[in-house]
């Protein structure tokens, strides 16, 4: 054990004695307090004196007392040695130690951990390396791109693996990436892509087109895979050669290239098993490290794509921290203003309902009254947060507007009566349901905000006779472990990435999303069955319309009751160059760069080693 370790050690042990203040004890007392003999005992107590960290007045013979007295304060002695594991990557060893120690302590450490994220880059006997440095509050449950639901997840799988295609927001178009072409015959079924040559996988080995029809074969040979439903028009992949794949689809699909552009799509190599943790793939960073603390991605120096500016990606997984957003920010930029990147999040908040489980909730009336009660234009005044705006969908900006045909649905399915106020209308929708009086229980997204609302929906329930428990959840559980059983209504939200339509698609009929998981049999076959049909469809613009009428159609049997759309606010040093929002509202890692710091540094700082660029990612 550390001589800090034994400090903090003995220091916990007399909280109640402050600073300063004498401590009358026994020799034999003290080793007992230190777990070892009464002559280590002596040595550790000088070490003490050597540092300055206490004042210790020994006293021989049985019975008698020394006198001690604390110096340096618990937390400082804790700070100092959490640092010290921290510096030396025994991230373990300073997360034990931070779980052993009270409440306020160790809240104190997780916030002192600020300084440490951000972009440091350092300069060696092989040159510059820079490392960027992420915190993130909820653990990775899987990084197998088939599975994962999480967009923390997604994140990494996006720099881990690479598509057939790739999207192009800008454009609105799919663009070759791990094949430089592809054709279709003119019914939508026969689909030919051409790879490119000599990408290579990060365990070394060339990818060809026998690991592409691996990567689909995985999916569409398994009932159980959550991605199957997304490719089910697949019927058949053949290798036509190494450079050759050839896809049979049983009903035509416009969309395929862009359902391919999807990380799900992503291709794995078939010779090595899916480790779902550290995953082997073709993309710009590879894992070498992850384990419960830390997550380190590398750049791949072979990338086909060219090699990735920044050298090392380090996401830290934090010891449990109630700090809110402001809080991690103003560490990080204590006195410089960043450079802010405003993102709004396509998709939204939203309210569904357990299908799955029986109650109340199955009559029509009574989700018509939880509409009524959980009015968006309310909640967001009531909350009078900036970076949220009520919606009315979840589909929003000029998507919203392309219309062919008049909307079957009117935006407010339950009219307003005139008269009547919002909470007498639900309190007779309900009076009309099947409700008797149940108690009901909410499971909500976990989160300040999102807890908040729910608060404030509770209120109104209560005031129409409403009986619900708010209880707050983690997403991961509730996808990987099937918690929402126990829940009558589902508060929750969907990111979407840049492509919007897949996005739908994907919402719709990928088994891993937590509104298709709140959906019985007949809803998910209702879905897969629309969604069939509109991957048939050519244009682009009647799609779109068709997902618009989908929505509408869950609107107005309220299984989906949109509450608001939000804005991520990233921070970063102007230092770090390039900064653009790609999927799911986080940063391309592959464009970043740093421009670093010159001309205005003093000469003790330019002589540094290490330069530091604070850096904000909205990770959890």
């Amino acid at each position: 054990m550390d001589i800090s370790e034994h400090y903090m050690q003995l220091r916990l042990k007399f909280q109640h004695i402050q600073d300063d203040q004498e401590l009358h004890i026994t020799i034999g007392e003290l080793a007992g307090h230190l777990c070892c003999t009464m002559r280590n005992m002596n040595l550790i107590m000088n070490k003490f004196k050597e540092n300055g960290w206490v004042s210790w007045s020994p006293q021989r013979g049985r019975g008698k007392k020394s006198v001690l007295v604390f110096c340096k304060p618990a937390a400082a002695a804790a700070s100092e040695r959490f640092d010290q594991l921290l510096y030396a990557n025994r991230m373990e060893d300073a997360y034990e130690m931070a779980s052993s120690l009270p409440p306020l302590i160790r809240e104190q450490l997780v916030h002192n951990l600020q300084h440490l994220f951000g972009l440091r880059s350092n300069e060696g006997m092989e040159g510059r390396t820079d490392t960027l440095r992420i915190p993130q509050n909820t653990p990775f449950k899987t990084l197998d791109p088939t599975q994962t639901a999480m967009w923390g997840e997604g994140f990494i799988i996006t720099e881990v693996f690479d598509r057939l295609v790739r999207y192009n927001a800008e454009r609105q178009q799919c663009e070759p990436s791990l094949a430089v072409a592809w054709e279709s015959d003119r019914e939508g079924r026969r689909w030919t892509f051409h790879l490119n040559k000599g990408i290579l996988f990060h365990h070394g080995r060339v990818m060809d087109a026998a690991d592409v029809k691996f990567s689909f074969d995985r999916i569409i040979e398994d009932p159980a895979n959550p991605s199957r439903a997304m490719f089910a028009s697949i019927q058949s992949i053949e290798a036509v050669d190494s450079l050759t794949v050839h896809f049979v689809l049983c009903q035509p699909n416009f969309m395929f290239p862009d359902l391919l552009s999807s990380l799900y799509a992503s291709i794995i190599p078939r010779d090595v098993q899916m480790e779902p943790l550290r995953p082997i793939g073709t993309g710009p960073y590879r894992i070498t490290r992850h384990d419960a603390n830390l997550l380190v991605l590398e750049a791949f120096p072979s990338y086909f794509r060219g090699r990735a500016y920044i050298d090392r990606v380090e996401v830290w997984q934090l010891p449990h921290s109630d700090w809110p957003e402001n809080a991690i920010k103003q560490r990080l930029f204590p006195e410089d203003t960043p450079r802010a990147v405003e993102h709004e999040i396509q998709g939204g908040v939203f309210m569904t309902f357990n299908m799955q489980k029986d109650g109340p909730h199955q009559d029509l009336y009574f989700r018509q009254a939880v509409r009524l009660l959980l009015q968006s234009d309310e909640l967001t005044a009531a909350s009078a947060s900036p970076h949220i705006k009520k919606a009315e969908s979840l589909i929003r900006g000029p998507m919203r507007e392309v219309r062919t045909i008049a909307p079957s649905v009117e935006r407010d399915a339950v009219q307003t009566e005139s008269g009547r106020s919002v909470l007498e209308q639900a309190a007779a929708l309900l009076e009309q349901s099947s409700y008797q009086g149940e108690h009901l229980r909410v499971w909500v997204e976990e989160g300040e905000q999102m807890e908040s609302d729910m608060a404030w929906f509770a209120e109104r329930c209560a005031a129409i006779g409403l009986n619900v428990t708010i209880v707050p959840g983690d997403p991961v559980h509730a996808v990987y472990h099937h918690e929402l059983q126990p829940y009558e209504i589902i508060y929750t939200g969907e990111v979407f990435d840049e492509h919007v339509m897949r996005s739908l698609i994907t919402m719709y009929t990928f088994g891993n999303t937590l509104f298709l998981l709140a959906m019985n049999d007949y809803w998910r076959a209702e879905l897969a069955h629309e969604c069939e049909h509109i991957v048939m469809i050519r244009e682009p613009a009647l799609r779109m319309e068709r997902l618009i009428q989908l929505e509408d159609r869950l609107i107005e049997e309220a299984l989906i009751l949109p509450v608001y759309s939000f804005k991520e606010e990233h921070a970063h040093d102007a230092s770090l160059r390039n900064y653009k929002i790609a999927g799911y509202g986080l940063p391309d890692l592959r464009q970043l760069w740093i421009r670093r710091k010159s001309g205005s540094l003093t000469a003790e700082e330019s002589s540094e080693t290490e330069t530091s660029y604070p850096v904000y990612i909205p990770l959890w």
